[in-house]
C-alpha cells in the first residue's frame, strides 16, 4: 500500500492526476494494481467513490474491491465487512 500526499509529497499531485485519470471521486480515492501496476479496480463504484466506505453500499462495493484483487476467502471478507460496518455504529 503506497499513501500519496498530494500536498506533501514531490511529484505527489503529478502521481495522483496519473492514476486517476480524470476520473471523478474524492478523497480519499484508491486504486488497486497488479504486480505489473496494471489497473483491477478503483474506489469508484456504481454510486460514486467509496474512499472511506460508511454506507452499506460502499461496504459492499470496498469488500467488492478487496475480493477481485486478492485470494482473500469468504471468512476473511466477512471479517472486513463487519469490522467497516462497527467501525459506522461506534
Amino acid at each position: 500500500m503506497v499513501a500519496i500526499a498530494t500536498d506533501k509529497m514531490e511529484g505527489g499531485q503529478a502521481m495522483f492526476d496519473e492514476m486517476k485519470k480524470g476520473r471523478s471521486g474524492g478523497m480519499p480515492w484508491m486504486v488497486i494494481l497488479d504486480g505489473d501496476g496494471k489497473e483491477l479496480i478503483t474506489s469508484v463504484g456504481p454510486e460514486g467513490n467509496v474512499g472511506c466506505p460508511v454506507q452499506p453500499a460502499e461496504v459492499d462495493y470496498f469488500v467488492t474491491m478487496i475480493e477481485s484483487s486478492s485470494s482473500s476467502n469468504e471468512q476473511r471478507l466477512e471479517e472486513i465487512r463487519k469490522a467497516l460496518t462497527e467501525r459506522k455504529n461506534n
